[in-house]
């Protein structure tokens, strides 16, 4: 059903994305939507409901692209994978400032930044990997 590495990846991260972002809804109820404070998801991953109203819509983007085509997939992929990187190295800089306003910790910029490196890893990886002409 599921062959392409694109597809196989967003259906894991979609629901990987899907279950933080409702856990993080559940446990950040009582604070304010978008303060420096957060509660966290696991005991590791802090975040607070903004950043819970991310995970969720990066979660069913991914989930919806990966039952889709494999080139679709793909272009999601790279997308949020670029997205995501880009949030942790932002959170870097922003994780004990006013500016933190989805309360990430060090945790949760370690997850954006791995996840959205293989995102876009495999997204740019396997159409090139795939396309490669056959040699006698």
């Amino acid at each position: 059903m599921i062959q392409s590495p694109n597809r196989l990846l967003g259906l894991f991260g979609g629901i990987v994305f899907l279950l933080l972002g409702f856990l993080g809804f559940f446990v950040a109820t009582p604070l304010p939507f978008a303060s420096t404070q957060g509660a966290t998801v696991i005991g590791l991953f802090a975040g607070n409901g903004f950043l819970a109203l991310i995970h969720v819509l990066i979660g069913a983007l991914m989930l919806l692209s990966a039952l889709g085509a494999a080139g679709v997939s793909k272009v999601v992929n790279m997308l949020v994978g670029i997205g995501l990187f880009l949030l942790g190295v932002f959170g870097v800089f922003l994780v004990h400032t006013s500016a933190n306003i989805i309360a990430e910790n060090s945790a949760t910029i370690v997850l954006h930044l791995l996840f959205g490196l293989a995102l876009a890893v495999v997204g740019l990886a396997s159409g090139r990997l795939m396309a490669r002409p056959a040699t006698a």
